[in-house]
């Protein structure tokens, strides 16, 4: 019986290296961090494996841009003093984010700076997540 709950536990540990694993960011460009002062969002999905942010802003142009953004999952933000409503539909805040690197809108986000200052980090232990 030892032997087989060992090769349970064996087998279990197999079968969630992948899922821990499951995507990089080799499609977004690390190098650089993009920003956007004046980001109203629109909505915000605090679900597992990921978060979503929604975020709406305007370019040069004056064009509407919508913007999706990949947070990590509520069990690591929580952590970090996001909670559920931290981003509300409507608010305008700014947003700082690892941009895809094929130019569509979309992004890994690293901190969110609210109008009174506060910062909310996803990244926390990542140097370029720090305020410079």
């Amino acid at each position: 019986m030892k032997r087989g709950g060992f090769l349970a536990v064996v087998l279990l540990f197999s079968m969630t290296r992948p899922v821990m694993a499951h995507h990089g960011t080799a499609g977004y460009d690390t190098t650089s961090m993009t920003a956007f002062a004046k980001a109203t969002i629109t909505e915000i999905e605090w679900t597992n494996p990921h978060c979503q942010i929604r975020f709406d802003v305007s370019n040069d142009k004056g064009d509407l841009q919508h913007w999706t953004l990949e947070a990590p999952p509520p069990s690591m933000l929580a952590p970090r003093e996001w909670t559920r409503k931290s981003l509300q539909a409507g608010d305008v805040v700014k947003m700082e984010f690892h941009a895809a690197k094929n130019g569509s809108p979309f992004g890994i986000i690293q901190r969110v700076t609210f109008p009174d200052g506060k910062i909310l980090r996803a990244y926390p232990d990542r140097p370029d997540s720090k305020t410079e």
